[in-house]
């Protein structure tokens, strides 16, 4: 089982990995000292082809962006796993010919908290980017809350919008952007449904344990 966590492109796709490494490192930092837990996380990015036929290691400097056969590795040094991110098109023939731009449909009817959403969505399709985020499970419990906090970063940076419906959070806080995300994500006390509240309070246990 996995869950996924999509970041689409408002504003931007003009973003580096240094970027997105460094907002990353600065959130999940900023979430531990929350809960009590002051570590420095050092975040590592490479790229696979999907088919596992080679590993290359990234220049930090070099636009986040990779092929359609390849998917970004996220780690944190020193912690076992990690995260993958796949980059494509938010237009998809394949799945509807007829409306290569169904998903965007989806955020609008779901839509509840983004201001001006007719507006962000000409704008999404002039860019036609997207970032997904998958997260296996049996992942340590700083992998869990990282790779939500990395797509908030890359929201953040793109001025994007986040959405998931297969259980990486409470599916009616979705659509959402990076500001409002980071404020609900993982934290037990604004959890809607009770697993997920009981999840997140078991994650920040063991971050606790592990760190202490």
């Amino acid at each position: 089982m996995s869950t996924t966590i999509e970041i689409i492109s408002v504003e931007t796709n003009e973003i580096t990995f240094r970027e997105v490494i460094d907002l990353s490192e600065k959130y999940i930092e900023s979430f531990l000292k929350s809960i009590g837990v002051k570590k420095k996380i050092n975040l590592e990015v490479n790229i696979h082809d999907i088919n596992e036929k080679y590993i290359v290691n990234v220049n930090l400097s070099d636009k986040f962006e990779w092929k359609k056969n390849e998917y970004a590795w996220f780690t944190i040094k020193g912690i076992d796993g990690g995260t993958a991110a796949y980059c494509e098109l938010v237009s998809d023939m394949k799945m509807n010919p007829k409306n290569p731009w169904w998903r965007l449909d989806y955020l609008k009817e779901e839509n509840k908290i983004i201001n001006n959403i007719d507006i962000k969505i000409e704008k999404i399709k002039k860019l036609n980017t997207m970032w997904y985020f998958r997260r296996s499970a049996g992942q340590s419990a700083i992998i869990n809350i990282s790779y939500g906090t990395i797509s908030a970063s890359i929201a953040e940076l793109t001025s994007g919008i986040l959405f998931s419906d297969d259980g990486a959070w409470d599916y009616e806080c979705f659509p959402t952007e990076s500001n409002q995300f980071l404020e609900f994500y993982f934290r037990p006390e604004k959890a809607i449904s009770n697993d997920n509240a009981k999840w997140a309070k078991r994650c920040i246990d063991a971050i606790k344990t592990l760190y202490s």
